[in-house]
């Protein structure tokens, strides 16, 4: 079974993502920022098969995130994947704008399909 870690403090994006994933047998863990992000890898006895990353992270430390991934021998070869949604709310630049549109799930499945097989 795959594993993928979430990171996005966007808590709309990360529901998707979540049931999305679960649909499709995957495990998931989510986290909200880089700080927990790299508190939750770090507790984790088998590492993620992938990390999705939001951009827009809640703290803005997604380099930090990135690094401490990096760092670690046993995560060299743990794919990231970087991922940018439009904010949701009214203040978006384009209210009209849905996650939906702005976010393939066809395309998250599949690359979550291709790291996973």
């Amino acid at each position: 079974m795959c594993t993928v870690l979430v990171v996005t403090g966007d808590r709309e994006v990360r529901r998707i993502l979540v049931a999305m994933l679960a649909e499709q047998g995957t495990t998931v863990l989510g986290a909200d920022d880089a700080v927990e992000a790299i508190a939750r890898v770090g507790a984790l006895d088998k590492q993620p098969d992938l990390v999705l990353v939001d951009r827009r992270l809640a703290r803005d430390r997604e380099v930090e995130l990135l690094d401490s991934i990096r760092s670690r021998a046993s995560l060299d070869d743990v794919p990231i994947v970087l991922f940018a949604a439009p904010p949701g709310g009214s203040g978006d630049p384009d209210p009209g704008e849905s996650l939906r549109e702005a976010f393939d799930p066809a395309l998250v499945l599949a690359i979550v399909k291709a790291i996973c097989k």
